[in-house]
């Protein structure tokens, strides 16, 4: 192994080598997978990943195929091991990758999300497979609303959410929250340790939410941007 990088302390860091496709690729001990695959050239799609962020394995896209493992694994918080050797284009990958964008896309709206066209093509994923997002028309769409969370009772909780406007700075559209959990982290220990926002509610309720659902001005948001930044 090569010794070429440092950490602060003057220490040499060991380098990695694992196979990503049949390619040899060496990063630092300690990264992760999806490290290793940036540097290959791999282009993986992530959704909840913020490289200054500790990752939640939330939205699964990541997920790829490690030799000798039963399970795909989340390239985004998986650390590198010698000798590990990763598939990033398996039927069993392509399969997860198309399972996940069809269900996001079944009821989120992923319109404004970036590189969500490119991938829905690259893994031919079919957003209306599993019906018609927001729709009211059958049984399976009528659901009662969380505590936490605005509603009519006619939706459920992550579809055809109104957007929340409650100030002057910021508005917060909940039909096209994907739980990635970033902002949470971002206001919470990770940057700003305001922890105004949280995830509030359980299993198809949950939802980003202030405390008791409270307006951001009656909060402990301080307005400092970092959530809208992630």
């Amino acid at each position: 192994m090569n010794t070429h990088y440092r950490r602060a302390t003057g220490a040499p860091v060991q380098q990695v080598t694992i196979t990503i496709d049949g390619e040899e690729v060496s990063v630092p001990e300690g990264s992760t997978i999806l490290t290793a695959c940036n540097a290959a050239g791999k282009d993986t799609p992530t959704l909840c990943y913020g490289d200054t962020l500790t990752p939640k394995n939330a939205c699964r896209v990541c997920m790829v195929e490690l030799k000798g493992s039963r399970v795909l694994v989340p390239s985004c918080s998986r650390k590198v091991q010698a000798g590990m050797e990763v598939m990033t284009d398996t039927d069993r990958v392509r399969h997860s990758r198309r399972l996940v964008l069809e269900l996001l896309g079944s009821s989120v709206d992923l319109s404004t999300t970036p590189h969500i066209p490119e991938w829905m093509e690259r893994y031919d994923a079919d957003p209306a497979r599993y019906g018609e997002r927001a729709g009211v028309s059958l049984s399976r769409d009528v659901h009662e609303p969380g505590e936490h969370h605005a509603g009519n009772g006619s939706v459920a909780a992550t579809m055809a959410q109104p957007d929340k406007i409650d100030n002057d700075l910021y508005v917060r559209e909940y039909d096209k929250c994907i739980l990635c959990y970033k902002c949470v982290d971002a206001c919470g220990s990770q940057w700003q340790n305001s922890y105004a926002i949280q995830i509030a509610g359980r299993g198809f309720d949950s939802q980003i939410s202030t405390e008791f659902a409270a307006e951001l001005p009656d909060s402990a948001c301080v307005f400092c941007g970092n959530c809208v930044e992630v």
